[in-house]
Parts: structure tokens; C-alpha cells; sequence
């Protein structure tokens, strides 16, 4: 097994507006997307100047049936919901 310490891994499912925070949701409701894709998500964390790996592959235990994949984002020792806000402003400011 390979190591992802300098790694956070980050779910579609916590942008999505659909998503009550029992449900997944991690961010805020007013920067929640609906319908958000991994894509985007990868797209805001590169712009934002991470470095990022995308794995298709895995599934969200709360949402097995669903196919979403997941990132890895090295947060350069910031916290995790320090850069889950920044990457959902991120998103958000693009789909305006």
C-alpha cells in the first residue's frame, strides 16, 4: 500500500448542495454546488496552486452506489477545512 502522508483526501460529496451534513456536506450551504463532478473540484484545487492527485476508482462510504471517485490534495500543512472553504469558493466563483 502506498503512502498519501502529505495527502488529504477530499470528496465530491462535500460541495454538494443536495447533500444534508448528516449526509456528506462539509461545507457551508451558501458554497455548496449541486451538481458538482470531481473535475471541477480538480480544477479549482489546481488553480488554487495545489498539488493533486485524482483517483476515479473509489467510492464514498456513505454513498457506495455512487460513482465519484476522490482527491488527494496536498494542503502544504494548511488545515483540511481551511482549504475545503478555499476550493468551494473557488468552485463557486467559476460557475456564476
Amino acid at each position: 500500500m502506498r503512502s498519501r502522508k502529505p495527502f488529504i483526501i477530499y470528496w465530491p460529496q462535500y460541495f454538494d448542495a443536495k447533500r444534508s451534513r448528516a449526509n456528506g456536506r462539509r461545507v457551508p450551504k451558501k458554497l455548496a454546488v449541486e451538481k458538482v463532478k470531481l473535475s471541477d473540484i480538480t480544477a479549482a484545487a489546481k488553480r488554487l496552486g495545489y498539488d493533486i492527485q485524482q483517483e476515479s476508482n473509489y467510492k464514498y462510504s456513505k454513498s457506495w452506489w455512487d460513482d465519484a471517485g476522490r482527491l488527494l490534495v496536498d494542503t502544504k500543512g494548511k488545515k483540511k477545512s481551511k482549504v475545503l472553504i478555499e476550493i468551494a469558493k473557488e468552485i463557486k466563483k467559476v460557475n456564476k
